[in-house]
Formats: structure tokens, sequence, C-alpha cells
């Protein structure tokens, strides 16, 4: 397992990567003769996706593995690469809050101050700002350095991320003019299911696995209460953004059906 100095090395490298992989896909996005005609913005925001779903993948990935490594002792069970990884997730939620700025301003067109940029990007990303930066400074310190809970906690945690390149492949598959295709349905439908499963049952999920295990505490509630409270703390903080985001999903997903139902019926 890496110490603390190699895991900041590690995270300054994994931070000029991320922003190298950006510059990179942009560069792409300008010749490609999909995307050279489309405005800045949407470049822009093709090339914040494609990082975030890669990103994704590999997260979940390696949650995965860890879970799978863990399951039998979720308390005692270690897995070092799911401690490594958390330094390039680190500086992938640091690159991402210049990646959805650098979109926000490009849709802005340059008609503000810098002020007012950073002032209404604020307003307009709050919810992602917050999420990200609980998530540098609080969440990823918490489960990696400071709680005595087992490597499966933090795969939960990792697999969560799986729900994420559907997310960023329905803003891919809408700027590239397929947004009536088949594929964006599909895709919709598989990002509610992966986003339902990956970041919300999860939740309940990692307590029942824990609860199964905890066989010398007298009963359930005691096992619930032998958990540090900032545990408890981390996940509802977690879980509720989680909870907001796929309410708007299944708000989007019928008003979709109604709307489409409304059209066949005129």
């Amino acid at each position: 397992m890496l110490g603390l100095e190699s895991q900041l090395v590690v995270g300054a490298y994994s931070l000029v990567a991320w922003f190298l992989l950006y510059l990179l896909i942009a560069q792409v996005l300008k010749v490609w003769a999909r995307t050279k005609n489309l405005p800045y913005c949407h470049r822009a925001a093709l090339s914040e996706s494609f990082i975030s779903g890669v990103q994704g993948a590999a997260c979940g990935i390696i949650g995965v593995i860890t879970v799978y490594s863990c399951w039998h002792d979720v308390m005692g069970a270690t897995f070092p690469i799911a401690v490594s990884y958390s330094s390039i997730g680190v500086a992938y939620f640091m690159y991402d809050l210049w990646a959805m700025y650098t979109t926000h301003v490009a849709h802005l067109k340059g008609q503000h101050s810098f002020a007012r940029r950073i002032t209404s990007y604020i307003q307009k990303q709050s919810l992602m700002i917050g999420h990200h930066v609980v998530l540098v400074t609080l969440l990823f310190p918490a489960l990696v350095y400071r709680s005595q809970m087992g490597h499966f906690f933090i795969g939960c945690f990792y697999c969560s991320e799986l729900s994420t390149p559907f997310v960023n492949g329905r803003v891919i598959i809408s700027k590239l003019g397929f947004k009536s295709s088949r594929v964006y349905i599909i895709n919709g439908l598989l990002m509610m299911v992966m986003f339902a499963m990956c970041r919300v049952a999860m939740f309940p999920l990692m307590y029942c696995v824990y609860l199964s295990q905890q066989t010398k505490a007298p009963s359930h509630i005691q096992a619930l209460l032998n958990i540090p409270a900032q545990c408890h703390a981390c996940c509802a903080l977690v879980l509720a953004p989680q909870v907001y985001w796929l309410t708007l999903m299944i708000k989007g997903a019928l008003s979709l059906v109604f709307k489409t139902d409304s059209v066949k019926i005129d």
C-alpha cells in the first residue's frame, strides 16, 4: 500500500494526466468531421463528458473488483488498489471543477466579467460543486485514511461511479445529434437503472451485508450503533443528492413518456 507521500505524488501526476487527456480530446473534436462544426460550448461539454465517462468506468471497475475481493469479510479484508485509486479519484474531482467551469463559461460566450462568471457558475452548479468539494475534502480522506471500516465499503462507494458513463453517454449522444435515436432511449433507461442500483440501492445493501456478518452483536440495532456516527453522516451526506438526482431522472422520463403518448393520441 502506498504511503501518504507516494499518494500525493500519484495525485499530482493524475491531475496533470486528467488535464492533458481533456486537451487531447478537445483537439480531436476540433478536427473530427462529426464535431468540428459544432459550437465551442458543445465541444467543451463533449470533452468534459468523455473524461467523466472514462473516470466513471475506471472507478467502477476498481470498485467491483474491490467488493468481490472483500465480500467475505467486510470489516477486515483489504485491497490496496482501492486506497491507491483514491489519489486518482481526488485528482479527477479537482480537475472536473475546472472542466465544469470551462463548459459553463463557453455557454456564456464571453459576455460577462470574471467575477460574474464565477458567481453564475457557483449559482448554476452549486449542488455539483458542493458534491465535488465534499468528496475531495471530506469523503475520500475520511474513507481511506481515517475510517476503520473495511475496504469493502470503499469499493461500494467506487461502484457508485458505474452509472457515470451512462449519464455522460446521454450528453454525448445528444450533442452528436442522436437525441431522437433508439440508442438515446436505451442509454437513458440504463442510466436510470444503474443510477438507482449503484447510487441509491447501494447504501441499504452495504448495511445489510454488514449486519449479516456482525453475529457477535446482540441485535442489529446494537450492530448499527457500533458504527461510528461519522460513517452514518457520510452515507446520508452522499445519499441525499443521489436521491434528488434520481427523482429528476424519473420525472424527466415520465414527462417524455406522457409527451410521446399525447402526441400519439393527437
